[in-house]
């Protein structure tokens, strides 16, 4: 549960670049298209879970070491947001979880932009 609150709290302190993403192989339930998608473009659809396996451990290494490095912000930002997420008291143990995280948060996005060059990279190769 606690790794959840943190994940909401990193989600905050994330802002999300817009990026131009490649369409998904992957379909909710009953997707037969994005099945078929992967049968007809298995490179393409390599490169895609690749990409999702590289952001995930991205991911889980950037909440191990906030949840390590911060731990005291984190909690405090759990508890002063649980009931009034919108307070002026939430907002401030955000700010300094945010602070606290800087270079955690520098080093994920890093990550990140290392997995989808990647991505593209392996894209590319699969047009070959």
């Amino acid at each position: 549960m606690k790794m959840i609150g943190i994940l909401g709290i990193v989600t905050m302190l994330a802002a999300q670049t817009a990026m131009a993403q490649p369409p998904s192989f992957r379909g909710g339930p009953g997707g037969g298209a994005a099945l078929l998608n992967e049968l007809i473009y298995p490179c393409q659809a390599a490169c895609l879970d690749n990409e999702s396996t590289c952001t995930e451990s991205a991911q889980t290494a950037a909440l191990s070491a906030i949840g390590s490095t911060c731990s005291s912000d984190v909690t405090a930002a759990q508890t002063a947001c649980d009931s009034t997420p919108f307070s002026s008291a939430c907002r401030s143990a955000v700010s300094a979880l945010g602070a606290c995280a800087k270079t955690d948060l520098q080093t994920y996005y890093s990550a990140v932009g290392t997995c989808n060059n990647s991505l593209e990279t392996c894209l590319q190769a699969c047009e070959g």
